[in-house]
């Protein structure tokens, strides 16, 4: 059962960007500050694997924060990890074929604190989160559908 303090929010985004030009910012965390604005700097590897860590910095809600992320699962067509920034998160990318398109799909998963900071901290973030996750889908298309790598 799920307290009133987790956050989950999926959300998805058509393109006609190919998997591999999806995939290739996806699993290449030097390439994350680029399509998520939050992120400020990443250090791994230059693509991930399932088992992997990345350890990073980030400006959430006007702080920098240190975080660490766990690649859980990691394949041809999706991510998932495991974020330790501030905050618990589990992120899970999927890039599914629809004819000529491709759907590219993020779900964000955050436990947050009990109790009142909890509720405080679901109050700050939720429609944080909403704005960021589209913000960071149509920079991660965008960039695919460019070629930008």
């Amino acid at each position: 059962m799920r307290s009133a303090a987790d956050l989950s929010y999926t959300s998805s985004k058509k393109t006609k960007a190919p998997l591999v030009a999806l995939m290739h910012r996806i699993a290449r965390p030097h390439t994350w500050p680029d399509w998520q604005a939050e992120i400020v700097a990443m250090e791994g590897p230059e693509q991930v694997a399932t088992g992997d860590i990345v350890h990073g910095t980030a400006k959430l809600l006007g702080f920098h924060v240190v975080g660490n992320s766990y690649m859980t699962a990691v394949d041809d067509s999706s991510l998932s990890e495991d974020v330790i920034v501030g905050v618990r998160m589990r992120i899970h990318y999927e890039v599914t074929d629809s004819g000529s398109e491709r759907i590219v799909t993020r779900r964000i998963e955050a436990t947050l604190p009990r109790g009142l900071s909890g509720r405080v901290l679901t109050f700050l973030l939720r429609r944080r989160l909403v704005k960021m996750q589209e913000r960071l889908l149509d920079d991660l298309v965008g960039q695919a559908e460019a070629g930008s790598i």
